[in-house]
């Protein structure tokens, strides 16, 4: 399971490397862009607990003009296969009680290339329709993040439930 998980995220990451072209291309990854990618996945978990949509699109890769898919979302219950169908979907979602939030000690960045990397972060996810229905759960978070002539961007989310 662990090396299929790997296997999808690699591949995701390539093709998502390979999708969106950047204006030099480093020869490596180091630890300006490790914290930069950090510092990207918090800003991403601000903007879904504060419901800010507008500061939560920004983290996000967007499609070059040959392409229709930009960021891909897949999840147990649902797969959105774009930017637009992913903020439409957290745009609803905002609505009710949404509270994103990372364990930041737990947090790893695994560099894939030198432009793409994995974002891996135990997280504690609340959600509902109201505060009455609302219920906290754990997730194991990883994502792919990618560098973009905009700097570095998420293109892949897949939450998996922790339990």
């Amino acid at each position: 399971m662990k090396q299929n998980v790997f296997t999808l995220l690699t591949t995701i990451a390539l093709l998502v490397g390979t999708t969106f072209g950047h204006a030099a291309a480093p020869s490596s990854f180091d630890e300006h862009d490790r914290q930069e990618i950090r510092n990207l996945f918090l800003q991403q978990a601000a903007a879904a607990t504060a419901h800010d949509i507008v500061a939560f699109e920004r983290v996000f890769t967007s499609a070059p003009p040959d392409s229709s898919v930009s960021v891909t979302f897949v999840a147990r219950a649902y797969q959105y296969w774009s930017k637009q169908a992913l903020i439409d979907h957290f745009t609803k979602t905002f609505k009710g009680v949404w509270k994103f939030e990372p364990d930041p000690s737990n947090i790893r960045i695994i560099p894939l290339t030198a432009d793409s990397a994995e974002i891996y972060a135990p997280t504690q996810v609340t959600f509902g329709s109201s505060d009455a229905t609302a219920k906290t759960n754990p997730f194991l978070v990883c994502e792919i993040a990618v560098r973009t002539p905009q700097g570095w961007r998420i293109g892949a989310i897949i939450p998996v439930p922790a339990q």
